[in-house]
């Protein structure tokens, strides 16, 4: 199943048991729309953590009755973080939503060697973007966390997003991991590293990954540019998770994608024990509703090791 549009993933979502999740830092307008809506979907039962004056004065007037649901008093940005880190890590809740917070303490809270939410992965960052136009959901890693990875932490990068796309139920992921050239060339050492992690997934995956590096953006996303040039390649044109070579270039690509293309952008944090939505504090509530339907969605699931 590949997902079209986020309206889909929503759509999934509802047809699954509301989610419990914490809030860190739900003192926020947006945030508590955001968390209105997707209780009035049903598909999550939220545990507010923030300022109870603030939340409540918010939520009067968005019309919420938040007084049915927990919240946890938490003044400052690592009470808000380690509160809601510490209700998933007690198994209370089965996500973790960002509110209104930076991501550095959100992300030390669930990392706290006090709790349990560690698994040996890198953390990492995956971006899904609804673009105008396209046929469907497209995701890209990391953008958001891992500066430069190295040869592993690419490599986890890429079973973490191979793992969430197989959770939210996409059959056989298409993987391509980017370059600004399909030739490997000792020139451009993204190219051979690329080829290696490609080779190395494919040989080492216990689940059925197409995965194919290093491919330019337009081979990855454009069946058009393939026939142009006469190529062939097994992701047809049609990859679900674009691998970028470092942050910069994922910064770009996703920022590019949300002001040039207007596509709206979900986000979430793997490689925790559960899924951590992370927007920035900027985003819609729309865009906050979607990454919130993702992480219910990838909640519902079972988890399925890929083999790392």
């Amino acid at each position: 199943m590949r997902y079209k549009s986020f309206k889909n993933v929503i759509d999934a979502a509802r047809t699954r048991p509301p989610v419990k999740m914490s809030i860190a830092a739900a003192h926020d307008r947006d945030v508590l729309e955001a968390v209105k809506v997707a209780v009035e979907l049903g598909i999550i039962e939220p545990y507010l953590v923030g300022d109870p004056q603030k939340i409540f004065e918010l939520a009067r007037e968005l019309d919420f009755s938040v007084e049915e649901y927990p919240v946890y008093p938490a003044y400052t940005e690592n009470e808000n973080a380690f509160i809601a880190a510490k209700l998933a890590s007690d198994a209370q809740v089965q996500a973790i939503m960002k509110g209104f917070v930076n991501s550095t303490p959100f992300l030390k809270g669930v990392l706290h060697k006090e709790l349990n939410l560690k698994t040996g992965s890198v953390i990492s960052h995956i971006s899904v973007f609804d673009i105008p136009g396209a046929d469907q959901l497209i995701s890209m890693s990391d953008g958001g966390i891992n500066i430069a990875p190295d040869f592993q932490q690419k490599k986890q990068i890429i079973l973490n997003g191979v793992e969430f796309l197989d959770r939210i139920g996409v059959d056989r992921p298409r993987v391509a991991i980017l370059a600004a050239n399909e030739r490997v060339s000792e020139k451009m050492p993204v190219t051979v590293e690329a080829d290696h992690l490609a080779m190395l997934i494919k040989n080492e995956s216990s689940k059925p990954i197409l995965i194919e590096g290093p491919l330019p953006l337009d081979l990855a996303i454009s069946r058009g540019s393939l026939l142009h040039k006469g190529l062939e390649s097994e992701l047809e044109g049609a990859a679900d998770l674009l691998i970028v070579p470092t942050i910069e270039a994922g910064n770009f690509l996703g920022k590019a994608i949300t002001y040039f293309a207007k596509g709206t952008m979900a986000g979430i944090v793997l490689g925790a024990k559960v899924p951590l939505v992370l927007n920035s504090r900027s985003d819609t509530a729309e865009a906050k509703l979607a990454s919130i339907a993702l992480a219910v969605v990838a909640a519902s699931n079972t988890t399925v090791s890929v083999g790392r």
